[in-house]
Order: C-alpha cells, then structure tokens, then sequence
C-alpha cells in the first residue's frame, strides 16, 4: 500500500508538470505570433520600408536620364554659343556700316576699345601691322566710334591707336560727336590695304599704320599709333620738296591754300583743334618746315 502511494504521487507530479509546460508552450506561441502580426502591420515600418526599395530600384535610372538630360542640355547650350557667335558677327559687321539718324542711337554702346582679337588681327596682319613692326599687339587697342558724318547723320566708325592714349582718343571723338563735328569717312587704313595715300584720298580718318616717316628710316608716330590723321583730303600734308612744293594726297592739291574758307579745313583754335589740344595733343598745322593739317600726335614718355 506504501509503495502503491509514493507511485501514484509520482505520477501526479508528472502530471501537474506536463500540464504546467503544456499551458507554458501555448502561451509563449500565441505572444510570439501577436509580436510577429504587430511588425508586419506597422504603418510606419511598411512605408519606410516602401520608399526605401522604391529609391534603391530607380535611383540608376534616374542618375542615368539625369546624365542624358546633361548631355542634350550641353548639345543645346553649344548650338546656342555657336548661334551667338555668329549672330554676334553679324551685328559686329553691321555696326560698322550702320548709319543712324540723330538721337536715334545708344551712345552709351558705343566709344569703347578692346584688346586686338584674332578676328582682328586677322584683317590687319602684313597691312598696318607688318612683320617687321616691333610694337607688341598688347600696345594697341581697337576702338569703336560714333561719329557725325559730312551727311548729317550718324556713323559708326573704327580705329587702332596705342593703349596709353586710348582712353583720351575715346573722350576726343565723344566731344568731337557731341559738337556734331563733321568726319566724313572712319575706317582702318588696312581696307586700303593700309596703303596710306589711298586712305587719305578717300578722305579716310585713322590712325595706326606701321610706317617710317617718308625719305627717313624712323618710324612715324602712327607706327606707334600714337597719331591720327582727320579729314586727310581736306587737310593736306604739304612741304618743300628740293624746290617744289608737294601736296600729299596728290588729290588734295586744291585744299592746300588754307587762306580760302572750307568748312572742312582744321584750323587753329577751332572745334577740332581745341578738342585734340586739350587732350595734349600736337597739331602737324603748326610744324615750321612743312604742314601737316590733318594730323595730331601726342607724345608719350
């Protein structure tokens, strides 16, 4: 009976334990799956999760359209450029051949200077700026003009002079401009193939040429494109020449006699000559040995 006693409480403790782990089994289960239905329905997670696999699936495709648009952007913006440039050229070429009536002009677009570009290099190289001319390009400076033609309108004109006296040479053609003093033509002398005696007979005014000054080995002031020469036909070089007297342009030979009225002749103390003077320029006019009405020059140290 004993022994039937300790057995039966064995088996009731067995019992009670295999019920305790059983109930321990079902519940653990069920927390672990309400834990696992939690994650899986969490908005937030989801959505993070979402746009995180979104962004790691386009991110390639949206760097590769991005580098196509770069790529089309910068075709276009070349085109463009290369359109500007053109167009650029264009307006350049017809600012020099435009022709305005007064007060019809931009003035502030105008009287400016630049450095020599090669365009321009280009159309003066073996003309005013022969291979031999020892003035460096940095010397000089280009210069785009108004000024108030013998038809009573407005020109553009152009000049090369040397960069020490640019800034002045710009205020001389701004007030010569300004009192509607007439220039007839304002080119540079290389559209005459920077033959000096062509430029003055088409009555051209410029200034730089790379030339010696005639019978002599020294270069001339315009060779330094330190001088300009205004109106040339009007206002004749003249001088004694073993006896006779010469007249440069040849054509010019009626305008030498200054005692005769010519609305066109510079004169002393007049418009033109006060304007060049106050800038300290020099006027050829008033040379002892000979007579170069046309011409101003102003030293520099």
């Amino acid at each position: 009976m004993k022994v039937m006693s300790i057995f039966k409480r064995i088996i009731l403790c067995l019992l009670i334990l295999s019920i305790v782990g059983y109930l321990f089994l079902t519940l653990n289960g069920k927390n672990q799956e309400s834990v696992t239905a939690t994650e899986e329905n969490d908005p937030k997670e989801n959505f993070n999760d979402k746009i995180e696999s979104e962004y790691d699936e386009s991110s390639e495709p949206a760097k590769s359209k991005s580098t196509k648009r770069n790529a089309y952007d910068n075709d276009n913006s070349n085109i463009i450029e290369k359109e500007s440039e053109d167009q650029m050229q264009v307006e350049k070429e017809d600012r020099i051949t435009a022709t305005f009536n007064t007060g019809e002009v931009n003035v502030n677009e105008y009287f400016t200077k630049i450095k020599i570009t090669d365009e321009i290099y280009d159309r003066i190289y073996n003309k005013s700026y022969k291979k031999n001319c020892p003035l460096p390009l940095e010397d000089l400076r280009y210069l785009e003009l108004l000024y108030y033609g013998f038809d009573g309108e407005t020109h553009v004109g152009e000049m090369i002079v040397n960069k020490r006296i640019a800034d002045d040479v710009i205020s001389i053609f701004k007030e010569l401009y300004e009192a509607e003093y007439p220039i007839e033509r304002m080119e540079l002398v290389d559209e005459y193939n920077a033959d000096d005696n062509a430029s003055m007979s088409a009555n051209n005014s410029s200034a730089f040429n790379f030339r010696y000054i005639d019978g002599t080995t020294t270069y001339s002031n315009h060779g330094k494109g330190l001088a300009i020469d205004i109106n040339p036909l009007y206002n004749p070089y003249v001088r004694m020449k073993n006896g006779v007297r010469e007249v440069l342009p040849v054509s010019g030979e009626k305008y030498a006699d200054r005692s005769i009225d010519n609305k066109y002749y510079i004169k002393k103390n007049d418009i033109c000559y006060n304007i060049f003077t106050k800038y300290g320029f020099t006027w050829g006019g008033d040379w002892k040995n000979s007579k170069d009405y046309q011409h101003f020059e102003k030293s520099i140290k």
